[in-house]
């Protein structure tokens, strides 16, 4: 399991610099934080990493130079690193989005629970997270209507077109390749690798035909199957999708507690 979770920077006049961790007593000395930079700035670009260290085994994700944070995650030596990478991903794009006034900070303690159970969601669960991701839900909606996008392309106008922060587009990317929705090739010919739309991502509600058919087996009271039935149809029959109703589904799915009582 997990054992904390470091976001740190590096600064050019005072070196590396812890800005949060959690829980507040683990502590990581500074050899090991400058071998986990080191490491991170031999290649120079956004992406993760994994480390053993003595008695500690870490996984740390860099945003890249345009931004500069590491997070890292120290996990127990039986753990795989890798299986935490969608998740890295994910608490830093959250991380990222929420710099003005370090708004991040008091999120520190959930992002690190809900990087923690990472591992034990189903692909449905991972589905829905990727689905938070507003950067995500932009690359897929402009696949949709051009099939394919070359990856320089894409990095432009995503630029131009979320003006609210960071774009990670190399981790946006990487958590779309692994669930299988798009492809990146290269092409003889072409300056820059092609982004391709493969799968497609649909979220929606749908009607319990099993209650429907036989409410009082599912425990509803006879004297509300008519009423029931009648609100259930009368809402589908005016139901149309929409992306605030569809994240509203979505912050369910991820809740491990809540999805598994579903």
């Amino acid at each position: 399991m997990p054992i904390g979770l470091v976001v740190m920077k590096w600064d050019d006049r005072g070196g590396i610099e812890i800005l949060a961790k959690y829980p507040e007593e683990i502590n990581v000395n500074d050899r090991t934080l400058m071998q986990v930079y080191s490491t991170h700035e031999y290649t120079g670009e956004s992406g993760m990493i994994s480390l053993l260290v003595g008695s500690l085994n870490i996984a740390s994700y860099y945003t890249g130079p345009d931004k500069g944070y590491y997070i890292l995650l120290l996990l127990s030596l039986e753990d795989d690193p890798d299986a935490y990478e969608g998740g890295l991903i994910d608490i830093s794009g959250i991380i990222l989005k929420n710099l003005i006034d370090e708004a991040y900070l008091p999120m520190v303690p959930t992002l690190f629970r809900r990087l923690s159970v990472y591992p034990t969601l189903n692909n449905e669960q991972r589905l829905a997270i990727a689905y938070q991701d507003e950067i995500i839900r932009l690359v897929i909606k402009r696949l949709r209507d051009e099939g394919v996008i070359s990856k320089s392309e894409l990095m432009v106008w995503l630029k131009d077109k979320y003006k609210e922060g960071f774009v990670d587009i190399e981790g946006v990317l990487v958590e779309l390749v692994k669930r299988e929705i798009v492809k990146e090739s290269s092409v003889k010919g072409m300056p820059s690798e092609l982004i391709f739309l493969i799968k497609d991502m649909l979220v929606t509600r749908v009607p319990l035909v099993n209650i429907l058919d036989d409410p009082l087996s599912h425990g509803l009271p006879s004297q509300f199957v008519e009423d029931y039935r009648t609100q259930v149809k009368n809402y589908f029959q005016n139901y149309l999708p929409t992306e605030a109703d569809n994240l509203g589904i979505v912050d369910i799915l991820v809740n491990p507690q809540t999805y598994e009582t579903l």
